[in-house]
């Protein structure tokens, strides 16, 4: 294969907003088969046995993939602090495989959460990696706390703790809900210099069943409440010995991601069995979530 490199740039603007945003340029990988133009030979040679073309692990660019990428792209450039971002991004088949090194963790999960929301988009992989800055972990670690201390009481924050090691935060403690959690996850992905984190922060609201049983219902409940789970989706539940498994479909990627990690809150939950498949054309308005029969 060869591969060509293809560097989309266009005006742009915030999708939600009528402010006025800079030009975002990056790089789209795009995959394509080689033609191997044969040459005369000058003498008569032996033939040589054909070398047997290898198994292709994956069909990148398959059918409807070329449109696809198009889309992405313009969701892409509408960010503005993506302008300075140098990344790859590969369809595979409706998946978006991205790679390359960004600057924080807050700009990776813009990244990933754009493609995650595009509809048509069924898988998102994650192969990217975030610069490491040349500061001691003790000194990552301070400006996180300094900055969740600030936001803790407008975010709800409640016992927060945190630890980096060799650039990986790993917090703790609660916050209200599912919306607090990723706005703390957010501004400790502001710190330069973060490569992951490790979200363990709990949300509040989440239900607290005795059984199998109770867990079911309340998994439906949690997730067909509005403000918590709002993507068009069809979703049922069902429970046993503390593993939950989601059936069904949804119509983005983000939702059949959010719907397991809802479920895993819920207390008492020892792990998500997640089939929910990502079905774009589903129009339906906001999500169904039945008990599985």
């Amino acid at each position: 294969v060869r591969i060509a490199p293809f560097v989309g740039r266009a005006p742009i603007g915030m999708s939600r907003s009528s402010r006025t945003v800079a030009t975002a340029a990056f790089i789209i990988v795009v995959l394509a088969p080689c033609l191997a133009a044969a040459t005369p030979a000058s003498s008569p040679t032996p033939a040589a046995a054909p070398t047997p073309a290898p198994t292709p692990l994956r069909n990148i660019g398959g059918p409807g993939d070329y449109a696809l990428r198009q889309k992405l792209v313009s969701e892409l450039s509408r960010n503005p602090l993506l302008q300075h971002e140098r990344f790859s991004v590969v369809m595979v088949n409706g998946g978006a495989v991205f790679s390359g090194e960004i600057s924080t963790c807050a700009i990776k999960q813009q990244i990933l959460t754009t493609a995650a929301v595009t509809r048509g988009v069924i898988n998102v992989t994650d192969q990217m990696s975030v610069r490491r800055a040349e500061l001691p972990d003790a000194a990552l670690q301070k400006a996180i706390a300094d900055r969740l201390s600030q936001a803790a009481k407008g975010l709800g924050l409640e016992h927060p703790s945190v630890e980096v090691r060799d650039g990986v935060a790993t917090l703790e403690g609660s916050v209200p809900d599912l919306g607090s959690r990723l706005q703390v996850e957010g501004i400790v992905g502001t710190v330069a210099g973060v490569r992951q984190i490790l979200d363990h922060l709990q949300p509040r609201d989440a239900p607290a069943p005795a059984d199998d049983a109770s867990r079911t219902d309340a998994v439906v409940a949690y997730l067909g409440d509005f403000h918590h789970f709002a993507y068009p989706a069809e979703i049922s539940v069902s429970s046993k010995d503390g593993v939950v498994v989601l059936e069904g479909r949804c119509a983005l990627y983000l939702g059949s991601q959010q719907a397991a990690l809802l479920a895993s809150f819920v207390k008492g939950t020892t792990g998500v069995d997640n089939r929910i498949e990502v079905d774009p054309s589903l129009m339906r308005r906001g999500a169904a979530v039945q008990k599985r029969p």
